[in-house]
């Protein structure tokens, strides 16, 4: 007999997929036996789903196994009223583990219908994570794999591939199948196994510019412009931006300690928040102020707005010279 105890309805909604797919897999997997899912797995697409069809087979009874699995995929499409199936959710069939993938949105919690599974079942909201939590669930996802990652390399990650989990969780498969379990995994192997093969990043700019490295400044800026291509001088002079506001609202604190630091946005990863607070020290907030200025002048002359014949080259050399100076 399967020990695992499944509620009789799972309403799994938000804006964040990849929690959903999880949990409902899960059930899928777990619920009934493989050998048990030809008859009692039933999978409907909310946009082709009928309210006669989806309450005969919820209603069904299992076929030689303890109970059956019905799932609704893409639950936000479904066409009929949720409240018509009221009645459902407050009796449900006790051999029906019933999964309700709503994606992309909320469900509103204050409708009777939502209330009443929770009741009698299980509401999960699957919320996006802000972009300053991205790094700590690369952290996640790359210790519930058995490894371990430096905080430089999950910042870069997160950075680097944005607030799509899903591609993150396959990016880390990856990157465990090319590196050895006892080997700390370092920025070099992001860029030597995530496609950041390229010579220098923004990452290394920033971390340059962080620390008044004049030479290796220059260095990485005459690289962009070599291979402009690959390294969009608008997306550097985002990255630029987004460490040098920090340090403006840095700078506006009243306490500097590390738990202030970390309720800026992007700052929660304690790398980042230390980062901060060292580049802080080489620049002052009047000076900040100016280079956030500049880099907004920047952007708009990379966009054409008054850059009459300045080349993207030139306007990155220019504007590296300012913030070192």
């Amino acid at each position: 007999m399967r020990k695992q105890q499944f509620a009789p309805v799972y309403l799994l909604h938000g804006e964040e997929p990849y929690y959903i797919d999880k949990i409902s897999k899960f059930v899928e997997n777990n619920a009934i036996e493989e050998h048990e899912r030809d008859f009692n797995l039933n999978i409907f697409y909310g946009r082709d789903l009928s309210k006669e069809l989806l309450l005969e087979t919820l209603k069904r009874f299992p076929m030689m196994a303890q109970r059956q699995v019905v799932v609704i995929r893409e639950a936000q499409d479904y066409k009929g009223k949720w409240s018509d199936l009221e009645s459902y959710f407050e009796n449900p069939v006790a051999s029906t583990v019933f999964v309700i993938d709503h994606k992309y949105k909320n469900a509103d919690e204050r409708k009777k219908w939502v209330k009443t599974i929770k009741k009698n079942g299980v509401v999960f909201q699957s919320s996006k994570h802000y972009d300053s939590q991205l790094p700590e669930v690369v952290t996640t996802f790359v210790t519930q794999r058995k490894y371990r990652i430096s905080g430089p390399a999950s910042f870069m990650m997160a950075e680097y591939l944005g607030n799509d989990l899903e591609k993150i969780e396959m990016e880390i498969e990856k990157l465990t199948i090319s590196i050895p379990l006892s080997k700390e995994i370092e920025r070099e192997d992001i860029e030597k196994h995530i496609g950041m093969s390229r010579s220098f990043s923004v990452f290394d700019f920033v971390d340059a510019l962080a620390v008044k490295d004049v030479y290796r400044s220059y260095r990485i800026a005459q690289f962009f412009a070599k291979n402009d291509k690959n390294n969009p001088p608008i997306m550097i002079v985002s990255g630029v931006f987004n460490h040098f506001s920090r340090i403006m609202m840095f700078h506006g604190l009243k306490s500097k300690d590390m738990a202030s630091i970390q309720k800026l946005p992007g700052c929660r990863h304690p790398f980042v928040a230390k980062k901060i607070m060292a580049s802080a020290q080489k620049y002052p907030a009047r000076k900040t102020a100016l280079i956030i200025e500049k880099l907004r002048e920047t952007d708009a002359q990379l966009k054409g707005v008054n850059s009459a014949n300045s080349s993207p080259h030139d306007l990155l050399k220019e504007m590296t010279y300012f913030i070192l100076n």
